[in-house]
This record gives structure tokens, C-alpha cells and sequence, in this order.
């Protein structure tokens, strides 16, 4: 009987021990995948990757604004020459709107591009 007990309470302690182990390697990978994301998150690629993404849904919204506004123009009410007329001017003005919106866009990017001294996208165009 004396010899089972300590069989148990062995086997016990070894699952426990086993299970601390298992938790402290637990806690020590998620500090190293903490200590790798921080890493990068500091690296010029993922700066600049970061950048062009906003670069990317500024030129997205921008085609998007372009597209609704070259659009077909569709009433069910028959507009007097004048107002057809203010209808036109409007979208040439918006249409004047957005390509200056496009362009400063373009402009803030070259600049940035030349803030940033490395880049490997310019290694690669």
C-alpha cells in the first residue's frame, strides 16, 4: 500500500511539474512573439508598407469620387436648359476638384518618398 501511494504522488507531482514546465514555455514564447512584433513594428518596411497602404486607399477613394461623378446622370424629372446647365458646371468643378486632390496626393508622396533614404521599392522600379 505504501508503495502505491508513493506511485501516485509521484505521478501526481509529474503532472503538475509537467504542467508548469508547459505554462513557463507558454508564457516565455508569447513574450518573444511580443518582443518580435515590437521589432517590427519599429522596421522601415513595415513604416513604409504602412504608408503606401494609406497612399493606396487615398488613390482608391479618390478613383471612387471620379467614378460617381463621371457617372450617368439619371432624373425622372426633365430639367429647363439652366439647370442642365448648373449640372454641367457642377461636375466640372468637382471633376477639377478631384484631379486637384489627385495631384496633391501625388505631390505629398513624391515627397515622402524622399524622406524616406532606403526604400526597397525604389530598388525595385
Amino acid at each position: 500500500m505504501l508503495y502505491l501511494i508513493l506511485a501516485m504522488s509521484a505521478i501526481i507531482c509529474t503532472f503538475f511539474i509537467g504542467r508548469f514546465f508547459a505554462a513557463k514555455t507558454r508564457l516565455v514564447e508569447k513574450a518573444i512573439d511580443d518582443i518580435v512584433v515590437r521589432k517590427l513594428s519599429n522596421s522601415r518596411t513595415n513604416i513604409e508598407l504602412s504608408r503606401l497602404r494609406e497612399q493606396n486607399g487615398v488613390m482608391r477613394n479618390l478613383l471612387i469620387d471620379m467614378l460617381e461623378n463621371e457617372g450617368p446622370v439619371v432624373s425622372a424629372v426633365a430639367k429647363t436648359p439652366s439647370e442642365q446647365d448648373r449640372a454641367a458646371k457642377a461636375r466640372v468643378q468637382r471633376r477639377r476638384e478631384i484631379f486637384g486632390e489627385a495631384v496633391f496626393a501625388l505631390q505629398q508622396a513624391g515627397n515622402a518618398q524622399q524622406d524616406v533614404p532606403y526604400s526597397k521599392i525604389d530598388r525595385l522600379v
